[in-house]
């Protein structure tokens, strides 16, 4: 996964539910990271924190070591955000990204590659 390649501080839901107990202000994005098998869309959930983006990562850690915790649309975004974003508005684009209140959600997947033939 793309992600993986950019260094990012790494925060849990406990540790976000801790920052909204102390009042912190923060936005968070969505981005885009790739399609289930089923064509769903998977978003990773990005926070800004005093200047500084942390990714949500699992309060487990697996023998595949830390990863970022990948949302489904349905229930996992909304009820994450709903409970643990910002407050803003989810709006679905056309490509799939999400805008929260003014934060364009990015777009983690590899361009396609030019050499290969398209399925039409």
């Amino acid at each position: 996964m793309p992600i993986l390649k950019r260094h990012h501080v790494l925060i849990t839901v406990e540790g976000v539910r801790e920052r909204i107990e102390k009042n912190q202000t923060f936005t968070c994005r969505y981005d885009l990271v790739g399609f289930a098998n089923d064509g769903r869309p998977r978003y990773i959930c990005l926070y800004l924190f005093e200047d500084k983006e942390h990714i949500l990562i699992s309060s487990k850690v697996t023998a595949a070591g830390i990863k970022p915790k990948i949302l489904a649309v349905w229930p996992g975004l909304f009820k994450h955000h709903f409970e643990f974003g910002d407050k803003t508005t989810l709006c679905f684009n056309s490509d799939y990204t999400i805008t929260t209140g003014k934060t364009q959600g990015g777009k983690e997947l590899p361009e396609p590659d030019s050499s290969s033939p398209t399925s039409e």
